[in-house]
């Protein structure tokens, strides 16, 4: 038994040692492991309103749908698709609850090295390829360049780790016609990140056909063969429809969606970083001094490395023997680097949106299949070339670096700037021609071992110099930032309600300045204190924004289109903002009456009260369409007392106007998914709700649903008739519903699929 597992043995205790060697320094310094730009400043906000929600489910039975505390109110479910709701272990950070959140984090990527490594294990064996040289494909896959690059990029790393696992299922449909296992994947995978999803399914069939081609003796069978398996991969799908509905009708209003034409990149240095990134790890790098750097960050993403010797092995394809295999491997990979190397191309397998790098995952993982099948099948391998390969790639690492600087025309400046990065890469040419001359002798025992030492010397170096050792690296620092304005969860809340007797029958939110109270340190702050807040981090915020800050471009932290902060006190105004939390008065916003009500909230935070607030409903008598707004050169004031929307609704909202004075929405309560309130009109009417829109909530009025329109850039707006109007709204995310019963009929045909399969492998038993 110990010698069946042998190597998975030997694997999971590599794995082991390269993850001591990378996360061993931060524990025993107590510092949190907080590699990645986004970690601090979205994914752990993100991840806290997750278990907030969650644990309300578990307690009230609320579903997580809709989020008070997230940028002016969002839906969280179908925005969160992208980080987090799908996200297995996301689900399972949930069992540690106990642990802070960095800590929670790094158990939780540890074992997505563990789970990387041993689904490329398992894809290997799946392709026959012997346990051994299994075990080299499995470290690579998971200290891969990429890996490390985006491990601080919580839901990428979830995806990748579980990717070999549907190719492994499409190996065994290819070879024995099983499908369960593609199946399952496709609606895990789905269902873990629609967006890579994507990726995947778009490069899925040149892998399928390139398999095919090989596995398979001719094509006679092709059709009935691939239309059996989409038949199946469209149940995968149909499986996650719970999820994928929701976010498509949500996602669909995104700005990020568009299309590039360009047929190259207008910077050679992104064609040098491609060919760089082979042979050695970007993630060394692409953050310190880089002759590469084109100010554009998708270049930064190029990462293809996965080890030295697979890269030495991806040199020798040219003099593969076998040329059927030969001929047919790079013609797949030839159809990838036409698609690699045009701005379109990228564009393309990032949902037709701008170009992005991050595919070359999938690059990654095509290299380590051909390089595990080369080591396999050493015999096919041209041993008189093995060294001039060697030396050609060393000679490329070497001289790499010289040519781009002499492309961007910093030759004088080189050894200057950038002699770090030369030493680098002459160190991984020098690698590259020691494993040349191991590979040359078959010392594959070795090499593996060399591997092994590797990634733990690249990692650990990696890792190290991203240690944050300042106070803000610190998990103390982390624990007051979140604790600025209170010691638990809702007590700010529960203290400005207490400051005036009407608060518990409105809706108001609060203006804290990022610098000073919230420390720079995100803009998702408000989530910590379960505010109603004015500012977001976030690349998937709530569509109808848009307009708004097309309307007002102010409202762009940054002029980053995921950054938004919204300061203009017009805004404030019409947003209902009652409260202003500041250390000095003169951070409070010009243009609104501010009254101070409290100078020593622990101890020196200045709470101040908008005299000049309003109610989250408020009705209208006066309108202005867009064009007239952008004509006009309108004051985003404009949008406190004229109701401003597309012109397609002209006649619609200007028979509910009325010359009445305005009226506000009042006995508000809200919570989990819904708000209610009453208003009082002495004649027809329009009202305006300050929330969001989004066509997930379904509004009453007496009782009976009205239709609701998309006004003042981006928010909710009703006719309201005259008399007492009792107001109910109710969140549910456009297109559950339907999600749900694709999703059901999906299992059914899943289990319907299974029991075929079942029935198929007895009768071939009793045979």
């Amino acid at each position: 038994m110990l010698k069946r597992y042998k190597y998975p043995f030997l694997l999971a205790g590599s794995v082991a040692l390269i993850c001591g060697c990378m996360f061993l320094p931060n524990l025993l310094a107590h510092i949190p492991v907080t590699y990645g730009t986004d970690l601090k400043p979205e994914q752990l906000f993100f991840n806290m309103e997750f278990t907030n929600l969650m644990n309300q489910f578990f307690k009230t039975g609320t579903l997580p749908f809709y989020s008070w505390s997230m940028f002016l109110g969002t839906n969280f479910f179908s925005s969160q698709t992208f980080y987090i709701m799908g996200d297995p272990f996301t689900w399972a950070s949930l069992l540690f609850q106990g642990l802070n959140f960095f800590d929670r984090t790094l158990l939780l990527e540890i074992l997505k090295f563990f789970v990387s490594a041993f689904s490329m294990f398992a894809l290997l064996r799946t392709m026959k390829i012997s346990s051994k040289i299994s075990l080299f494909g499995g470290l690579c896959y998971a200290f891969s360049g990429w890996a490390i690059f985006f491990s601080g990029q919580l839901m990428f790393h979830s995806f990748y780790c579980l990717v070999p696992l549907y190719f492994c299922g499409i190996e065994k449909y290819l070879a024995s016609g099983k499908k369960i296992q593609f199946l399952l994947m496709t609606a895990i995978l789905l269902i873990s990140h629609w967006y890579f999803f994507y990726t995947l399914s778009f490069l899925t069939p040149f892998y399928y056909i390139y398999r095919y081609s090989l596995i398979k003796q001719n094509f006679k069978y092709f059709v009935s063969d691939t239309l059996k398996l989409i038949g199946v991969y469209f149940v995968g799908v149909m499986i996650a429809g719970v999820i994928l509905v929701p976010t498509i009708c949500y996602m669909s209003g995104n700005n990020r969606i568009g299309f590039n034409t360009d047929l190259i990149f207008q910077d050679p240095q992104v064609y040098l970083h491609f060919l760089a990134s082979m042979f050695v790890p970007n993630y060394q790098y692409i953050y310190g001094v880089n002759v590469f750097e084109t100010d554009w960050h998708v270049t930064r993403e190029i990462c293809i490395w996965a080890g030295s010797l697979t890269a030495l092995l991806m040199c020798q394809m040219m003099w593969i023997k076998d040329r059927v295999f030969k001929k047919r491997t790079l013609l797949f990979y030839g159809a990838i680097l036409i698609l690699a190397i045009m701005p379109m191309g990228d564009a393309a397998l990032h949902g037709f949106s701008d170009p992005s790098f991050r595919w070359t995952f999938l690059l990654t993982l095509f290299n380590i299949l051909t390089a595990s099948w080369m080591l396999e099948n050493y015999e096919q391998i041209d041993s008189t070339k093995i060294i001039g390969m060697a030396i050609i790639a060393a000679v490329i690492c070497i001289g790499i670096i010289p040519l781009a600087g002499f492309v961007e025309g910093k030759s004088q400046m080189l050894f200057r700037n950038y002699l770090p990065q030369i030493l680098l890469f002459s160190s991984f040419g020098f690698l590259i021609f020691i494993e040349g001359l191991l590979l040359k002798r078959r010392a594959i025992n070795l090499l593996i071992i060399i591997t092994v030492l590797e990634f733990s010397l690249s990692g650990g170096l990696h890792y190290l110099n991203k240690m944050d050792r300042s106070e803000r690296g610190s998990y103390s620092f982390v624990q007051q930032v979140t604790h600025v304005l209170q010691d638990k969860d809702q007590d700010l809340n529960n203290y400005l309600n207490y400051l005036d007797s009407d608060n518990y029958s409105q809706y108001y939110r609060i203006f804290v300045p990022y610098d000073s109270l919230y420390w720079s340190y995100s803009h998702n702050m408000s989530v910590a204190y379960q505010l109603n807040g004015l500012m977001i981090y976030d690349s998937t915020y709530s569509p109808s924004i848009n307009k708004l800050a097309e309307l007002n471009p102010d409202i762009k932290a940054y002029n980053s289109g995921m950054m938004l902060n919204i300061e203009d006190p017009s805004l404030m105004t019409f947003l209902n903002v009652k409260y202003a939390l500041v250390l000095e008065e003169d951070e409070l916003p010009q243009g609104v009456q501010w009254n101070l009500i409290q100078n020593d909230y622990r101890g020196n935070i200045r709470i101040y009260e908008n005299l000049d607030y309003r109610a989250l409903g408020t009705t209208y008598s006066s309108i202005l369409t867009y064009d007239e707004f952008i004509e006009n050169g309108e004051s985003i004031q404009i949008l406190n007392d004229h109701i401003s929307f597309h012109p397609k609704y002209y006649h619609e909202i200007k028979d509910f106007l009325s010359d009445s004075d305005s009226v506000n929405l009042e006995e508000i309560s809200y919570g989990g998914n819904q708000l209610t309130g009453k208003i009082k009109t002495s004649s027809d009417t329009f009202m305006i709700i300050t929330l969001p829109y989004d066509d997930g909530w379904k509004i009453l009025v007496n009782g009976k649903e009205v239709k609701k329109y998309n006004v003042n850039g981006g928010f909710i707006g009703i006719a309201l008739n005259k008399g007492e109007s009792h107001l109910e709204m109710y969140f549910v995310p456009e297109g559950f519903k339907l999600g749900m019963t694709i999703s059901a009929f999906g299992c059914i045909l899943a289990v319907v699929l299974f029991g075929l399969e079942r029935k198929k492998k007895h009768e071939y038993k009793e045979k």
